[in-house]
């Protein structure tokens, strides 16, 4: 299953919607996870116009004023979803893969700014990836750095990494080296940046596909880069093979 992470920053608009379409074709997106839809009612989203014309299914949490709103899409030709959690920073789809792949579970994540709301969504994540079983990946934008280089003109907040840092050990959970770019964050004036959108996975997920190829793309009408993550194989044809008459 190949998995696209997107912060929006508004879902009505028209051209983004036609963007992720585009993504979801071109590289054969099964999940896609968007964050900041900004729809205060989640039933006014026309998801349609995020997916090609194949089935879907969707789940969503609405925002807060202007702030917030997680939207998962997804191939139920792929992924099944047993359940679900949600609340106003994430959105949990419960599920496995079709065919006995396995149970699985996607976290869209949309952190908040304060500290302190930060320290309870880490505990409150805890509690659900020890709650159910399964492989885990969480992504979104978690609106944290781990270490002073993933910021770039900004003031670097130890107390806040030291907090993500203690929770992504405590779960145990893993990154692939990300391709394409350094920050995946570029503020409004251009001059800032950083690299607080991320997708962590847990060691089951990180051993079933170790060769995922996780890559930042390019920015589309938003200050976010989306984040895709392959896991399907990669076939390149029957390899070469000579015999030397020597």
């Amino acid at each position: 299953m190949n998995y696209l992470s997107a912060n929006i920053r508004g879902a009505g608009d028209p051209m983004k919607a036609d963007h992720i379409k585009e993504l979801k074709r071109k590289n054969n997106i099964n999940f896609i996870a968007i964050q900041e839809t900004q729809f205060t009612d989640s039933s006014k989203l026309k998801v349609n116009t995020f997916w090609d014309n194949s089935n879907f299914e969707s789940e969503s949490v609405a925002a807060m004023g202007r702030s917030g709103g997680l939207l998962n899409i997804w191939d139920p030709t792929v992924f099944s979803r047993k359940s679900s959690i949600s609340n106003r920073f994430n959105l949990a789809t419960i599920g496995e893969l079709i065919n006995g792949g396995g149970e699985i579970n996607v976290v869209n994540v949309y952190a908040p700014h304060d500290i302190n709301l930060k320290k309870d969504l880490w505990v409150e994540l805890t509690s659900l990836m020890t709650t159910y079983n399964g492989a885990w990946i969480l992504m979104g934008d978690f609106n944290c750095v781990r270490e002073p280089c993933e910021r770039k003109n900004s003031k670097f907040n130890s107390q806040m990494a030291e907090s993500f840092n203690q929770f992504i050990c405590l779960v145990a959970l893993s990154e692939y080296t990300m391709l394409g770019c350094s920050f995946t964050h570029r503020s409004d004036d251009g001059k800032r940046f950083s690299k607080i959108d991320r997708m962590l996975v847990c060691p089951s997920f990180l051993s079933k596909w170790p060769s995922a190829v996780l890559t930042g793309l390019q920015r589309y009408r938003s200050d976010n880069r989306p984040l895709l993550l392959t896991c399907n194989d990669v076939r390149f044809g029957i390899p070469p093979f000579q015999f030397f008459n020597s």
